[in-house]
């Protein structure tokens, strides 16, 4: 999936459910000067897709899911939140969203650079991969659809 597919779905769900984005407030576009900041705090080069959604979108509370953002004021600050995750996550991760339930979202990190496939971390199971070839398709799939549990198990069954 590409920004302009989640473009495209993002106007068709903000039409037919409009009362979902009046009860979440997403967070500021990333600037350019927002993205690289973030990835001289982390010491790692974010994938292009999570680059283009925090430029496009701004992250934090985005419909039905969070998407930790490049915005400093936000609750939901990239390298804050993945401060806080590195206190349960096995190094070489990079956490972008929480499941609330003591898991995280995650990117492999090689070579100080976040790889795009979406992978799943929890204490229980360790490391799941997910159908999500990029945080554009977890995006698509979480933040406009209820789901009864965010788990690794619902991420690896298809749409």
């Amino acid at each position: 999936m590409n920004i302009d597919e989640l473009r495209r779905i993002d106007a068709r769900h903000r039409k037919d459910k409009s009362t979902l984005f009046r009860i979440s407030t997403p967070d500021n576009k990333a600037s350019v000067e927002q993205l690289t900041e973030v990835e001289r705090a982390l010491g790692v080069r974010l994938p292009v897709t999570y680059r283009d959604f925090l430029s496009e979108f701004g992250g934090g509370t985005f419909g039905l899911c969070t998407v930790f953002s490049a915005d400093p004021a936000s609750e939901w600050y990239l390298p804050r939140k993945h401060r806080e995750a590195l206190r349960y996550l096995p190094g070489g991760l990079l956490a972008f969203s929480d499941d609330f339930s003591g898991g995280y979202y995650v990117f492999q990190v090689a070579n100080a650079c976040a790889q795009e496939k979406v992978v799943y971390w929890n204490t229980d199971g360790g490391l799941v991969p997910t159908m999500f070839s990029n945080v554009l398709e977890f995006v698509a799939r979480y933040a406009y659809r209820a789901t009864v549990a965010r788990s690794a198990q619902t991420a690896l069954k298809p749409s």
